[in-house]
C-alpha cells in the first residue's frame, strides 16, 4: 500500500494556493485522470498519526476537541527549503491510499481530509501539523462590533457610543428571558437585543415593571419615528431593536425569541443556524437529532467574544449531544447513549495486537471516573439578568417576576436511592443547560441517571486498520474477551480513535 498527499498552502507573494503533493512512493496520475498527470514525488515519510474525539479524551459530555496529527516529509537534500515561506495554517490537505503505485487513481481510497495548522522545518524534514476541519467552528461567532459612532439623537444609524466602539453585538439563538439589551442610541431610547433577526420580543421590563408593547417597524427609522408614550415599547423585530417611550428609570430587561417557530429553537436547529455554511454538516444528523430531542432551548451571547464551536456545545450539552467531523470533513452530530446491542462489529482477543500490552481498562475522565452517580440535577430556564430584593423593593413587578428574577436558575434534581446506598461517595452531577421548560429538564435529568447511574468503563485496545475500516465516533461494537467478565461480549460506544496509518494500526476508545 501507498500513501498520498496533497496541500494547499498559500503563496504570500501571489496570493494565490499552491499545490503540493507527495506519496510514500512515486506517483503519477494518468492523463485521463482528474487531475491528469498529476506527480506526486516520492518524499512522504510517514503519513502520519490522527487523533478523533468524541467529545474529549475519555469523556462522554463537554465541548469536542479538534481532531490532530503530524505528516512528515523527507528533506534531506533542502530542496523543499522554499516551502518555508508559504502560509499553510487554516489551508486544506488531503490524505489518499492506493494499493500500490501501479494501482489506477480511480480506486484510491480516502482516508482523510482536514486543515494544515502550521509546517516546521527540522534538519532533514518538514513536518505538517494537521488539524480536522472542526477547527473551522473556532471562528467568532458574531464578526460584527458597534461603531461606537451614535452621538446624537435623529441619526439614521444605531451603533452605540464611544464607550461600544469596537465591542461586539449580541445575539441570540432560540428563546431567553430577562436579557438585559444594549443601549445603542440613548437619545432616541433604542435597545439591542441580537444583531441577528428575532421572531417575537414578548415581553419588556423596566425593573421588573411590564410595559405595554405597540406594534413593530420594519427598519430603524420606521422605530424612530414612531409616537410613543411612557410605558410603551415599540420593536424592529428584523434587526433585532426595541424602542421605549420614555427613558427607563431602572434596569430594563426583555424576553425575547429567534427562530420563526418552537421546532426553530431545539438544539439540533439552533447548531445548525450557527454552523451556517461554515463547513459541509451531514443534514440527516441535524434531522435525526431534533426528532430525538425537540425541546426549545435558548442562548444569548452578550458583548464578548466566543467561537462558533463553544456556543454549538453550550447548546447541544444541554440535550447530551455531540459535534464532530468524520474523516471526509463533514459536522456530524448526534447524542451520547450508552451502547445496548454493540452493532455489527466484534472484536476479539485475536483480533487485539500487542496482546502483552494492547488492551486496557481505565476509568473515564467524567467527573467521578466512573462511578455511578447518586443524583442528576439539570439547571435550566436561565435569568441572564438577576435582580436583588433591593432592585425590585419600590416597584410593581408581579409577584412571579420577582420570584424568577432573583434566581439565575431553575433546577429539578432526580435522584437513585439504589446509588446512595452503593455508592456513598458517588459524584452529585450538575448540568447546566440552555433548556427553558422544566418537562424538558426533568426528561433530560431522567436519561442522564440512566447513563451516569450504572458503572462506566473505558476501554482502550489496538487492532489492524482493516479491521477497523468501516468503524466511525460513535458506533457501537462488541468487545469478546476473557477478562472482566466479558467472555459473551460486551456492548461499547465508541469515543475516540487514533488511525496510525505507517502501522496500519486504530487505537480504539470505547466506553460502556
Amino acid at each position: 500500500m501507498i500513501y498520498l498527499a496533497e496541500f494547499h498552502p498559500v503563496d504570500p507573494a501571489t496570493g494565490e494556493a499552491v499545490v503540493l503533493r507527495f506519496a510514500s512512493d512515486g506517483y503519477t496520475t494518468a492523463p485521463g485522470d482528474a487531475p491528469s498527470n498529476a506527480h506526486f514525488r516520492g518524499r512522504l515519510q510517514n503519513p502520519g498519526q490522527y487523533d478523533r474525539f468524541l467529545f474529549s479524551r475519555g469523556r462522554t459530555r463537554g465541548e469536542s476537541a479538534v481532531g490532530a496529527g503530524e505528516i512528515t516529509i523527507v528533506n534531506a537534500d533542502g530542496k523543499l527549503d522554499g516551502l518555508i515561506d508559504l502560509a499553510f495554517d487554516g489551508r486544506p490537505f488531503t490524505i489518499w491510499s492506493l494499493a500500490d503505485r501501479f494501482a489506477p487513481w480511480s480506486s484510491r481510497e480516502l482516508l482523510l481530509s482536514g486543515s494544515m495548522e502550521q509546517a516546521e522545518f527540522p534538519s532533514r524534514l518538514v513536518s505538517i501539523s494537521i488539524l480536522g476541519r472542526l477547527v473551522l467552528l473556532r471562528e467568532a461567532i458574531q464578526p460584527l462590533a458597534y461603531l461606537g459612532s451614535t452621538t446624537s439623537g435623529g441619526l439614521s444609524i444605531a451603533e452605540g457610543n464611544a464607550d461600544l466602539k469596537d465591542v461586539k453585538k449580541p445575539l441570540l439563538f432560540g428563546s431567553a428571558r430577562n436579557i438585559t439589551p444594549v443601549t445603542v442610541d440613548q437619545f432616541d431610547d433604542v435597545f439591542q437585543v441580537s444583531s441577528g433577526a428575532l421572531s417575537a420580543i414578548p415581553a419588556v421590563r423596566d425593573s421588573g415593571v411590564s410595559l405595554t408593547p405597540t406594534q413593530d417597524y420594519p427598519t430603524l427609522a420606521a422605530l424612530k419615528a414612531a409616537t410613543l408614550t411612557g410605558g410603551q415599547f415599540a420593536t424592529c423585530l428584523a434587526l433585532g431593536l426595541l424602542r421605549t417611550g420614555v427613558r427607563p428609570d431602572g434596569s430594563l430587561t426583555v424576553d425575547a425569541a429567534e427562530g420563526a417557530t418552537l421546532a426553530d429553537r431545539s438544539a439540533a436547529r439552533i447548531v445548525r443556524r450557527m454552523i451556517g455554511n461554515l463547513m459541509p454538516v451531514a443534514e440527516d444528523d441535524f434531522d435525526a437529532l431534533h426528532d430525538l430531542n425537540p425541546a426549545e432551548c435558548g442562548l444569548w451571547i452578550a458583548q464578548g467574544e466566543t467561537t462558533v464551536l463553544a456556543a454549538a456545545m453550550t447548546v447541544l450539552n444541554s440535550i447530551g449531544g455531540f459535534l464532530t467531523d468524520d474523516r471526509f470533513g463533514a459536522i456530524r452530530v448526534g447524542r451520547f447513549e450508552l451502547a445496548t446491542t454493540g452493532g455489527d462489529v466484534l472484536f476479539g482477543r485475536s483480533a487485539i495486537l500487542d496482546q502483552g500490552q494492547g488492551f486496557a481498562r481505565a476509568a473515564t475522565q467524567d467527573l467521578g471516573a466512573g462511578v455511578p452517580t447518586r443524583s442528576v440535577t439539570v439547571r435550566y430556564a436561565h435569568a441572564f439578568t438577576t435582580l436583588s430584593d433591593e432592585d425590585l423593593k419600590n416597584v410593581a413587578a408581579t409577584d412571579a417576576f420577582r420570584s424568577f428574577a432573583k434566581e439565575e436558575w431553575r433546577q429539578v434534581k432526580v435522584e437513585s436511592e439504589a446509588n446512595k446506598v452503593l455508592h456513598p461517595k458517588g459524584p452529585e452531577l450538575v448540568f447546566d443547560t440552555c433548556l427553558t421548560t422544566e418537562a424538558d429538564a426533568r426528561a433530560e435529568a431522567e436519561r442522564l441517571l440512566a447513563i451516569y447511574g450504572t458503572r462506566r468503563d473505558l476501554f482502550a485496545f489496538a487492532v489492524s486498520s482493516e479491521k477497523a475500516a468501516t468503524l466511525d465516533l460513535n458506533d457501537e461494537l462488541m468487545l469478546r474477551i476473557d477478562r472482566f467478565g466479558m467472555a459473551a461480549g460486551r456492548a461499547l460506544r465508541v469515543v475516540s480513535l487514533t488511525q496510525a496509518y505507517e502501522k496500519k494500526q486504530t487505537l480504539i476508545e470505547a466506553i460502556g
